[in-house]
């Protein structure tokens, strides 16, 4: 898809200056500039539905809290038509604050530590302004996930029937192993509005510095460390061939979690589980991946699942943490 006239026109359903460059992001994502210098992001959604539009709202309260308390994130706009979106041809569009997003590979152990760090940080301040968003209708504006009842109920029944051969062996016997501690350690964690699709691409970084969150369009009521495993994957997921990309984020893995808990301590039961958690999230992608028709892509996450199930001890030992 390509920003073409008909987008320029529909964004003068906002109340901005004149479109004057413009660079895709995604294919349904520009980076837009205006007349007058304002930076912000256009992004198609997808076909309008009446539940997309109520999150839509939501992400757009809760934001505004999280602005107001300091902590940066990509605002939805309001339209001409006072919503945080708009509605044209069945199609859903959204624009949002820029917030500068130009990573830089590290390349050496103090950069790492640096950025790992500052990405800690930002995801404590941002679970604690969380928290401190308070809406009597919270649990009728979105959903709430029970972590133990997402894996044994909902994902792992699926992946066992779509598994076939060698995959499904080595999953049973995985899961055979591993599913007493997962029970356990999913069972009455403390839960609270999170993140939920909290991965490196939403986190924007000028640098190795975290400039704020962008597309917060999946907060749910959940335990946070979900969004900890989330993101400490996604760090090392599409790395799995890569002996010294790996040998990096065990090491630099804990100083993530050191600068969360400086600003936000978990509580013993949460460090317990954060591996476990780390195990829930290929699991429920494989789900999502395998209802969805795209089967393909699970290999990434059932070859994520065996890896961490075999390094059980070296990222729970990295930690200091059993």
């Amino acid at each position: 898809m390509t920003l073409n006239q008909h987008h320029l026109s529909l964004l003068k359903s906002w109340e901005i200056e004149e479109v004057v460059a413009w660079e895709p992001l995604q294919e349904n994502v520009w980076h837009i500039t205006l007349a007058d210098g304002r930076e912000l992001v256009f992004k198609a959604i997808g076909a309008h539905t009446e539940t997309i539009a109520q999150r839509l709202h939501f992400e757009h309260d809760v934001l505004c809290h999280v602005v107001q308390v300091g902590v940066p994130a990509a605002v939805p706009l309001f339209s001409n038509a006072g919503t945080p979106y708009v509605i044209d041809d069945g199609q859903i569009y959204r624009l949002s604050a820029w917030l500068p997003n130009r990573f830089v590979e590290p390349q050496t152990s103090e950069e790492q530590t640096r950025l790992y760090r500052n990405y800690g940080a930002a995801i404590a301040h941002f679970h604690a302004a969380l928290a401190s968003y308070h809406d009597d209708q919270l649990l009728t504006r979105t959903w709430q996930s029970n972590l133990l009842a997402r894996v044994f109920e909902e994902a792992i029944p699926v992946i066992l029937a779509h598994l076939t051969g060698e995959h499904l062996s080595m999953m049973q016997t995985t899961l055979a192993a591993l599913a007493p501690a997962m029970r356990a350690a999913y069972a009455d964690l403390p839960q609270q509005l999170v993140i939920w699709d909290c991965h490196p691409g939403n986190v924007a970084v000028d640098g190795f510095v975290v400039s704020g969150f962008i597309d917060c369009d999946h907060l749910a009521v959940a335990p946070r460390v979900l969004d900890l495993a989330d993101f400490l994957v996604h760090l090392m997921k599409w790395h799995l061939n890569d002996e010294a990309k790996l040998a990096a984020w065990l090491i630099h893995f804990p100083q993530l979690l050191a600068a969360y808990e400086a600003v936000t301590p978990l509580t013993a039961q949460e460090r317990h589980a954060l591996f476990y958690a780390m195990l829930a999230e290929p699991l429920i992608f494989m789900d999502f991946f395998f209802q969805g028709g795209q089967p393909e892509l699970t290999a990434t996450e059932f070859a994520l699942f065996q890896w961490l199930a075999r390094h059980h001890d070296e990222v729970t030992e990295q930690w200091g943490n059993r």
